[in-house]
């Protein structure tokens, strides 16, 4: 099921919102869109959850990038999420922090979340007969912002929403 590009849209709005960024980055905005629009033409990146269910392409500046955590998970009824974690430059000593999680629902879990008031647990990027899979990320880049972490992290967040690279989730 390819996202539509609304949503994610939205969804990198309130990743890259900057809270608590006092400081500019190394690298700009307007640059780091132009290295990851650069790298549309590195092949994509697949994502296998045997645990879950489901098949997810990631643009390929995602590839070495990231690490993928299985793990139960009951927020807002979920059953199960996957968490995707930033791996930084080997010899770094900066932790690997979450970079967005995709959560899988039972879909009358699903229906109920999705009323809440308040923030969206996530966007919907898939389903199949009996779950809705959903894409969720941080409200801001959690590395300090002179750090070499943040650019590189704000590039696998931007090339999620970025036209052409979003993620395509294949539920099975």
């Amino acid at each position: 099921m390819k996202t539509p590009p609304a949503a994610l849209a939205a969804v990198l709005l309130i990743a890259c919102s900057g809270k608590g960024a006092e400081k500019a980055r190394p690298a700009t905005g307007t640059e780091a869109i132009a290295e990851v629009v650069a790298a549309k033409s590195l092949p994509t990146e697949k994502f296998v959850s045997t645990t879950a269910g489901f098949d997810l392409e990631l643009p390929g500046v995602w590839h070495g990038r990231y690490r993928a955590e299985e793990k139960k998970d009951t927020t807002a009824g979920a059953q199960l999420a996957v968490d995707f974690k930033f791996v930084p430059d080997s010899g770094s000593r900066a932790p690997s922090l979450n970079l967005m999680t995709v959560r899988v629902f039972p879909r009358a879990a699903w229906e109920a979340a999705s009323k809440r008031p308040g923030r969206p647990v996530g966007v919907k990027i898939g389903e199949n007969a009996k779950q809705v899979f959903t894409l969720s990320l941080p409200e801001s880049n959690p590395y300090p912002p002179q750090s070499p972490e943040a650019p590189a992290y704000d590039r696998l967040i931007i090339s999620v929403a970025q036209g052409g690279q979003q993620v395509h989730l294949t539920a099975r």
